[in-house]
């Protein structure tokens, strides 16, 4: 009669849950829950996982750099938003104006920090983009203008955020 193997082999995430799976490349046990399945077979999480686009990842001098950029270019656009403010062209053209603004920020950042995205260099840009609306506010005492500085920090936002 053939002996009967009683030895269990347990996921190493879940220790209650018996498998007979592993890990194509590690050979760590894994059960259903946790098994990735990739092109050649089983992986577990940690060999399963993709690997992160160069896109996104972003080093601290790219985004010291990509801060600066967003400051410099917000204070300089705030200068022509507070002329557009004080000149009389009307809220909607304001409200344009910022939208176009906030884009300029979210490109002068991404250029700063060659080219790349994510949701630092998003929060980075959307930053910017509402303070270069600050002086506007200040010097006119409009507040019905904060939603120039939501509208641009909205769209420097949307325009890096990691899809």
């Amino acid at each position: 009669m053939a002996e009967q193997r009683t030895d269990a082999t347990y996921c190493v995430r879940h220790k209650d849950t018996p498998t007979g799976l592993r890990c194509g490349r590690c050979e760590t046990p894994v059960c259903p829950q946790c098994m990735v399945h990739g092109p050649v077979g089983v992986r577990c999480l940690d060999c399963g996982k993709p690997p992160k686009l160069p896109q996104f990842e972003v080093s601290t001098p790219l985004v010291l750099r990509a801060i600066g950029a967003s400051l410099a270019v917000g204070i300089a656009g705030g200068i022509v938003l507070l002329f557009l403010a004080l000149s009389g062209f009307g809220l909607f053209f304001y409200l344009i104006a910022s939208a176009g603004f906030g884009y300029v920020v979210s490109e002068a950042t991404s250029y700063a920090a060659n080219r790349k995205r994510g949701p630092v260099l998003a929060v980075i840009a959307a930053i910017g983009a509402v303070l270069g609306h600050a002086p506007v506010i200040a010097l006119t005492g409009l507040l019905h203008l904060i939603l120039g500085a939501v509208i641009a920090g909205f769209i420097a936002y949307v325009r890096l955020r990691q899809p």
